[in-house]
């Protein structure tokens, strides 16, 4: 059986749970200027010399930021994290992995299989997570807004 928290245990608490939504915060300001630094330095780089692989890196790249900046706001207004944006992140970072390795002849079979496996499992839980329905859905369908 767990003991009820003292007073200055909750107190402690509730201030942690400020001070890090502060630092989730700062670290999503932090996330979305470094976005719009890479959009800018995209549209630049593009104008002064276009090349199509260092275009689609910076493309995922800013992707792969933009699902790191919706994580930190959900966490901010849910206080929790969905496993399919986490899987979603994993997945588009393997992508972009894959994209940025251009020779495959110095890659070893072990870690091409290896690859090929996380991508496998990282679909196999998006496919069930997609599946899913959660609590927040169910609601929704319950009262007919879906």
């Amino acid at each position: 059986m767990e003991k009820e928290p003292t007073v200055v245990e909750k107190v402690i608490m509730s201030w942690l749970s400020v001070v890090f939504d502060m630092v989730v915060i700062a670290l999503a300001t932090l996330t979305m200027g470094y976005v719009v630094y890479l959009i800018w330095t995209l549209f630049t780089q593009s104008l002064a010399h276009f090349d199509v692989e260092e275009t689609l890196h910076s493309i995922v790249l800013i992707i792969i930021f933009l699902e790191i900046f919706e994580l930190l706001t959900m966490y901010v207004k849910e206080h929790h994290v969905s496993m399919r944006n986490v899987v979603e992140l994993g997945v588009l970072a393997m992508v972009r992995k894959i994209v940025v390795t251009l020779d495959y002849s110095k890659v070893e079979w072990t870690t091409l299989l290896g690859m090929a496996a996380l991508i496998f499992v990282m679909g196999w839980i998006y496919i069930q997570e997609r599946r899913r329905i959660t609590s927040h859905e169910e609601f929704l369908i319950e009262r007919g807004r879906r």
